[in-house]
């Protein structure tokens, strides 16, 4: 690797690219990128890709990388490298592949996205939070960012719901999930400083959950349809909690306490559904008005007009409805303990 490094350095040095290798870079073999749905390269350090060979090879790797870089990223293909005829053919990471008719390996340059890689934010994040930081970052606990985190979440469900009739939020939901993963970044960050546990901890526990809990995907377990993998989804989560010590015989528990009640009451009826104390078809059909003021074809928009409306009227009554149904869904569960 660092004779390609040392070559390509070289060459690019004598091309319009102004590639410095100096303050460090990745190489990875095409063959080997090829294999991954998602590049695991840091977007802002350069990238050079040895032994492209073949024009089929140049664009399975283009279909890898265009899952993190835009497809108009400037990459530069090194040409036969380290002989008489070698050359250098600038391009764009969607028509590399239709550059060069590669008759002998070649090198593919990618020149770095400053402040795009993940490590960028980590860096931010870590600065934020060191004595010549800021002070609102300083004085964060885990505790108090609970509200951040939930504040956050709300505001990319905004983002997404804005998409209603067809309209582009895209800038405006890229946005919010930065400032999710942002807050995530930043209590990750407060944990490493206790000694409690570091990202590279976070991140190998859910790849390793996420093996674990698709059998079918990763090992030799055979499922047919969504029902049969959420069901051995659950069975894999209790083979889990029984492996910590966590077991608990309460069919209802499990349900996030800090959520809004909506989301809340809508877990825990699928809780109850799944463990037999709830017949949801039932109690849908418990009061008959209800179907009658949502129509024929009820959809998104009319559910949510009622609900508006019960807001209102929980107002007008002198009621929260946010608190009236936390504090049934209390209620429920006491009566099923």
């Amino acid at each position: 690797m660092q004779a390609i490094a040392a070559i390509a350095s070289q060459i690019l040095s004598q091309s319009d690219f102004a590639a410095d290798l100096t303050a460090g870079f990745q190489c990875v073999s095409a063959r080997h990128l090829a294999r991954q749905h998602y590049p695991q390269v840091d977007l802002s350090l350069p990238l050079l890709i040895g032994d492209v060979d073949a024009a089929d090879l140049a664009s399975k790797i283009k279909t890898t990388l265009r899952f993190a870089y835009p497809a108009d990223h400037p990459v530069a293909l090194l040409c036969d490298p380290g002989s008489g005829a070698q050359s250098v053919i600038a391009s764009t990471l969607a028509a590399f592949d239709q550059a060069a008719n590669f008759d002998a390996p070649g090198i593919l340059y990618l020149p770095p996205i400053p402040a795009a890689g993940f490590t960028a934010l980590q860096a931010i994040v870590a600065h934020l939070r060191a004595p010549e930081g800021c002070p609102w970052d300083r004085a964060q606990t885990l505790q108090s960012m609970r509200h951040d985190l939930l504040s956050e979440c709300s505001e990319v469900l905004e983002a997404i719901d804005a998409e209603a009739h067809n309209l582009d939020n895209s800038v405006h939901i890229a946005e919010e999930l930065g400032d999710l993963l942002m807050a995530a970044t930043l209590m990750i960050q407060i944990a490493t400083e206790a000694g409690r546990f570091q990202m590279a901890d976070v991140i190998n526990g859910v790849v390793t959950k996420l093996i674990r809990r698709h059998p079918h995907v990763f090992g030799e377990t055979t499922l047919d349809g969504v029902q049969h993998v959420l069901a051995n989804w659950e069975a894999i989560k209790t083979q889990e909690k029984i492996a910590k010590g966590q077991i608990n015989d309460h069919p209802l528990a499990g349900v996030p306490a800090p959520l809004p009640a909506l989301e809340k009451a809508r877990q825990l009826q699928s809780k109850a559904a799944k463990a037999g104390l709830l017949d949801r078809a039932a109690l849908a059909q418990m009061t008959p008005a209800l179907k009658i003021v949502l129509g024929s074809t009820p959809g998104e928009q009319q559910l949510g007009e009622l609900l508006w409306q019960l807001v209102a009227l929980a107002t007008e009554l002198g009621l929260n409805a946010e608190d009236a149904l936390r504090h049934y869904i209390v209620q429920y569960r006491q009566q099923t303990i």
